[in-house]
């Protein structure tokens, strides 16, 4: 007999003659998207294949997802409420994930973690909208904007008040110009309702417009690294990467990029916006699925509530 004969797989009924095949491989790959832990994927996956496999004739799709769903009740009844959403028709879209923090704390990670997880392949650095800028915008025009973020303060003219924090001033000068270019994508993703990730340096609290802040499906998330020597460690890891990421440059730019950190932690705090640090990175990236997959959920709830009150209202006119 050949075993890898489709014939011989789990059958999940779609429609009259018309069926897919039982896959914990997928399926582990929804529990991860929600946020289980290995452990747990490996124990609902293996007990829904038993289920399947036992069931005294062929499962349709929904009945596979209220055993799913069941399953995971059992083990936590918050996970199972991210299920229902992730297997629904997802209502709650879209959902924009900002990524703010500092050169060298494992923003690009931790966005291209979130973004397999999530099943999100809309990926946006502020830096890429920086140098679209640069393309555009000539260097006599906006002098601070063809710098780094943490060195644009020596690009300003006149020169700053020497009693204020002048990697701050240069800082901000440099990211109300790349906001801009941020807040249009933003408004571009909320429109096509595309789910979307963007990241970079350039995303202080108080340079976003506070509308689009409110907006319920964009989340601002600050990512900050504690230690300074793990900070420089990490930077100096970087030194293997191309070119125009030596370390060497970051490295004589640290004091300005931990004030640049440090003025990030004080505006978010201001804002009341999430902070996580990122020492321990699957850490971090379980927290951020938690606040994110709240959000989600909150959407969920809210545009299900708005649609059956519309339905309502057209049933009785």
């Amino acid at each position: 007999m050949n075993v890898n004969h489709p014939d011989n797989f789990l059958k999940i009924r779609l429609g009259k003659d018309r069926y897919e095949y039982f896959s914990k491989g997928i399926l582990s790959t929804s529990l991860h998207s929600i946020g289980m832990d290995s452990k747990l994927i490996f124990e609902i996956a293996s007990n829904v294949e038993h289920v399947v496999s036992e069931a005294s004739e062929t499962i349709g799709k929904e009945k596979l997802v209220q055993i799913i769903t069941s399953e995971i009740e059992n083990a936590d009844p918050k996970l199972a409420e991210r299920y229902s959403v992730f297997e629904g028709e997802q209502i709650y879209k879209p959902i924009i994930v900002l990524l703010a923090g500092v050169p060298g704390i494992g923003k690009s990670t931790i966005a291209s973690q979130l973004s397999q997880r999530l099943e999100i392949s809309h990926i946006i650095g502020t830096d890429m909208i920086r140098q679209v800028l640069r393309q555009t915008i000539s260097s006599k025009l906006i002098p601070e904007l063809h710098s780094s973020s943490y060195e644009a303060y020596k690009m300003l003219k006149p020169k700053i008040n020497p009693i204020l924090r002048q990697s701050i001033v240069g800082y901000e000068e440099q990211s109300r110009h790349v906001i801009v270019g941020v807040e249009s994508a933003i408004q571009t993703a909320l429109y096509s309702r595309e789910n979307s990730i963007i990241e970079g340096v350039h995303l202080a609290p108080n340079m976003l417009n506070p509308t689009i802040l409110a907006e319920a499906h964009v989340i601002l998330i600050l990512l900050y690294l504690e230690e300074e020597e793990e900070h420089k460690r990490r930077i100096q890891a970087r030194g293997t990467e191309v070119e125009f990421r030596k370390s060497d440059r970051y490295i004589d730019a640290f004091s300005e990029i931990r004030n640049i950190q440090t003025y990030l932690v004080e505006e978010a705090t201001k804002a009341k916006i999430p902070i996580i640090e990122t020492s321990e990175s699957g850490d971090a990236l379980r927290k951020i699925l938690d606040k994110v997959w709240e959000r989600i959920v909150m959407l969920d709830k809210q545009e299900k509530k708005a649609e059956k009150k519309k339905k309502k209202t057209k049933a009785s006119d």
